[in-house]
């Protein structure tokens, strides 16, 4: 899974440099901004989803391009406006300052901005662009807006002053604030490729498991790990007196969770066999970040 996830993040580091090399813009330090906000990536766990679903519908990588690079900015427009000073306070990202301590707090906001409208800006240039498309873009915006991540990162944040959350709170919160961005990339990709309503049912309730999975392997990295691995600052939850499912559950009866999550994820998508290999081993991949 390394290496797919290599091969994917060299795809799409690829796609954003047509991207920014067809779409120039000489107003600064925005567009420096910008560029510093989104090439400073990880994995891109969610680009590499939309590549998957491509390959999962017959399509090719290239097909699915103006929604891999959308969703990406709006991911990242997302975690340059969490790490504001009024949000999670953050200082590094990535092992790198974050965009507000490199650009400040104004042209952080405008940055995030920025590269929100960019994401609809190039899904909606799709030289491809069809029902499909506007189908999969509707979807994406319903998942990313108050209904969805944005409503789960309002949640986050009315969570500081709430120590007293339930179980299921979190759970809801975190199906919101992680799952949907990620059924974002996985399910309107397969919107976009033309999949039919019960791969789409089948991969919104496998993406909604994923993005449970991923947020609590990072709640526990969290309390584990160290700022030199994570490459950010860690026991942040804890210090804005947030509650997670660890904080609930403990670390271990997390752990037996997410196994739980996993088993009833590989589930949703099993019976699509071979075509469904590469998101199951993903799903395997996340999960085993613990060990």
């Amino acid at each position: 899974m390394q290496e797919i996830l290599k091969r994917y993040k060299s795809i799409f580091s690829r796609q954003l440099d047509d991207y920014f090399q067809n779409n120039p813009c000489d107003i600064q330090p925005i567009f420096d901004a910008v560029k510093y906000g989104i090439e400073n990536g990880g994995k891109r766990i969610r680009p590499a989803l939309c590549y998957m679903a491509s390959e999962f519908c017959g399509k090719d990588v290239e097909f699915i391009a103006p929604t891999a690079v959308g969703i990406e900015m709006i991911h990242s427009y997302s975690l340059i406006h969490d790490d504001l000073p009024c949000m999670d306070d953050d200082s590094l990202r990535r092992g790198k300052p974050t965009t507000h301590i490199v650009y400040g707090e104004g042209m952080a906001v405008l940055t995030g901005d920025a590269l929100l409208n960019m994401a609809f800006e190039t899904m909606l240039s799709d030289k491809n662009f069809d029902e499909n498309a506007l189908n999969s873009i509707r979807y994406i915006a319903k998942n990313s807006g108050i209904n969805g991540m944005i409503g789960g990162q309002c949640i986050d944040l009315s969570n500081e002053d709430k120590r007293n959350y339930t179980l299921d709170q979190i759970k809801h919160l975190n199906r919101l604030k992680t799952s949907c961005l990620l059924k974002s990339a996985l399910v309107g990709s397969i919107i976009r490729c033309g999949g039919n309503a019960e791969e789409i049912s089948d991969m919104e309730s496998f993406a909604t498991k994923l993005g449970e999975i991923f947020q609590i392997v990072d709640d526990i990295l969290d309390k584990t790990s160290t700022k030199e691995v994570l490459g950010k600052e860690t026991n942040q939850d804890s210090a804005n007196g947030k509650k997670t499912v660890v904080d609930v559950l403990g670390i271990e009866e997390s752990r037996k969770y997410i196994q739980e999550l996993e088993t009833s994820a590989i589930s949703d998508i099993n019976r699509y066999g071979a075509r469904a290999n590469t998101l199951i081993d993903l799903c395997k991949y996340l999960t085993h970040r613990l060990y």
